[in-house]
């Protein structure tokens, strides 16, 4: 796990699991200020402003109180809904004061024109705020009915007109007393949002168990404090996960993975990729233990060394036991004579993605996308090439094809520097002379040794295996290649095709023809050390010393 505070202003942590959504991401700590568009910011106090959450362990270990970019994103929007909705709910309550300021004033024109006594009045109103007021124009309403005992119509104007100030002071009283509790209200409000911890029940948050974030953890862990070495692989080359330096020779990997420090391989390693280790050793590095499987070397960190290992976690990284020629897996002991098939084969012992129609197992999403358009032609895509019609399956051997046949361009680009070349064995050449790279394949059924898996694999096919599947028509000789054969039948019909461009000779294979071509050469480099006979051609050269010095053994004056 690794911190970084370089871009961002506060510290990063990656990986770190999130306690929010629960995955493997880079994190925040919880209970730490960050700034974001130039304001501060507090993920756990956002927490409890905006859902009254109080989160547990904020003072514990850091792999306790992370939170993702993503879950901050959420809460941020959450904080931004809330303000929203306090501003609508102030908004709301003033309108409804204003509505109801209105109604009042509607109801009471409404019953002024009623006709109503002094009397009536007076019982109505019991609050003793304003009774002082109100006996004082309950005077001047008695002065008024002692001078006319008996209301008419003609009377009632002049009555309502003066009944009207006693309905208003009623009226405001009401407005008074509606406005005094919305403003206890908005105040409450206030007092709530400015308070740093309100009074919350406190929720007990269930573990969350991330089982990937626990096997990259566990993978650490082992290889720091054991002997196992970790790689990865292009094709069927070995590559040191922390130098990149290729190797062909799995004990040429493992003397040079010793040279490194493993603490630093949580900083190199890819938390996205399925890790690989070879468990040819597994010696604990803190002391002097030999040990032989994982479980035990499991065992023996936690209870000896006190090292965290959770114990509900398996299959970490992905094992195998690397040699040169054939391997065995180490799960079911089965065969193979390259590692790619190996890993491909691995699958089927921990690939979660599985096809519901044959049931074939991948590590990845994406592989077994592609492998379920077998199972219906029409999903397979071809790509055809625009120039010359001619189909592929996949873009990049279209674009291959492009640019070495169309465009002439190169296509082939080294790893290692920028040069970019022609061909795939340009460019291995280039990686050979110019980078120091050696591979070795030697043969395990001979004595014979190639420099690349395609020469090896075609040696053991042809003289091993004896594959030899075209077969002459005329006298049932079998060869390998068809262009073997082809060269095979001129013996039959007596054609030559090649001829010397020097003399006109003609011979029935191109390879009969360069050896002829050599006699052409000025430069005799084989020359006898008894007389003065020198030749261009070795046969010319051992039917000389044949023919005119028996008595001496064949081949003994080479110069």
């Amino acid at each position: 796990m690794t911190t970084n505070t370089t871009n961002t202003k506060g510290p990063i942590i990656d990986p770190g699991l999130c306690r929010c959504c629960g995955t493997a991401k880079k994190c925040r700590l919880l209970n730490v200020e960050y700034e974001w568009c130039g304001q501060k910011e507090v993920y756990s106090d956002m927490f409890l402003d905006c859902f009254g959450l109080l989160l547990s362990h904020l003072d514990g270990e850091v792999e306790e109180r992370l939170i993702c970019a993503s879950c901050v994103l959420r809460l941020r929007d959450a904080m931004l809904f809330r303000k929203q909705v306090l501003q609508c709910e102030q908004m709301l309550l003033k309108n409804k004061i204003h509505a109801d300021s209105n109604d009042i004033k509607l109801k009471t024109e409404a019953e002024i024109k009623e006709e109503m006594t002094v009397d009536d009045v007076v019982d109505s109103i019991s609050n003793d705020d304003c009774l002082d007021d109100l006996n004082d124009v309950a005077d001047d309403a008695d002065l008024q009915i002692k001078e006319e005992p008996t209301i008419t119509d003609n009377t009632k104007s002049s009555k309502m007109i003066k009944r009207r100030p006693i309905e208003d002071i009623r009226a405001k009283k009401e407005l008074m007393l509606r406005m005094k509790r919305t403003k206890e209200k908005l105040n409450k409000l206030k007092e709530r949002d400015k308070t740093d911890r309100p009074i919350v029940t406190l929720v007990k948050k269930k573990t969350h168990v991330d089982k990937e974030y626990n096997a990259i953890n566990n993978a650490i862990t082992m290889i720091e404090c054991s002997y196992v070495c970790p790689f990865f692989t292009i094709y069927s080359d070995y590559y040191c996960i922390y130098c990149k330096e290729m190797f062909t020779d799995a004990d040429a990997l493992r003397a040079h993975t010793l040279t490194h420090d493993p603490v630093t391989y949580k900083d190199v390693m890819d938390a996205k990729k399925n890790v690989l280790v070879d468990i040819d050793r597994i010696d604990c590095r803190l002391c002097q233990a030999n040990i032989d499987n994982i479980d035990s070397l499991k065992c023996h960190l936690t209870k000896i060394h006190g090292k965290i290992i959770n114990e509900e976690t398996s299959n970490e990284f992905l094992k195998f036991k690397l040699r040169t020629g054939k391997m065995s897996c180490t799960e079911c002991g089965r065969s193979f004579n390259f590692f790619q098939a190996l890993r491909k084969h691995m699958a089927e012992h921990f690939g979660t993605y599985i096809c519901d129609v044959c049931g074939a197992h991948y590590f990845e999403e994406r592989l077994l996308t592609f492998h379920k358009k077998i199972h219906n032609p029409k999903d397979v895509k071809s790509f055809s090439c625009s120039e010359c019609g001619k189909i592929f399956k996949s873009k990049k051997s279209r674009y291959l094809h492009i640019a070495k046949i169309h465009r002439n361009e190169p296509a082939y680009s080294c790893n290692k520097c920028d040069e970019v070349f022609f061909s795939y064995h340009l460019r291995y050449k280039h990686k050979i002379e110019e980078h120091g790279e050696h591979r070795v394949f030697p043969c395990e059924n001979c004595d014979k040794v190639y420099n690349s898996r395609k020469s090896l694999r075609e040696h053991n096919r042809k003289s091993h295996l004896l594959l030899l599947k075209h077969e002459c028509s005329q006298c049932e000789r079998k060869f390998y290649l068809p262009s073997q054969l082809k060269d095979h039948m001129t013996s039959h019909t007596g054609e030559r095709n090649f001829r010397c461009e020097y003399c006109g000779k003609s011979y029935p294979r191109l390879k009969s023809l360069k050896v002829h071509m050599d006699s052409h050469n000025t430069e005799k480099r084989y020359k006898c050390g008894l007389c003065a006979a020198s030749y261009t051609q070795l046969n010319n050269f051992k039917n000389h010393m044949k023919s005119k010095h028996q008595s001496m053994e064949n081949g003994s004056q080479f110069s």
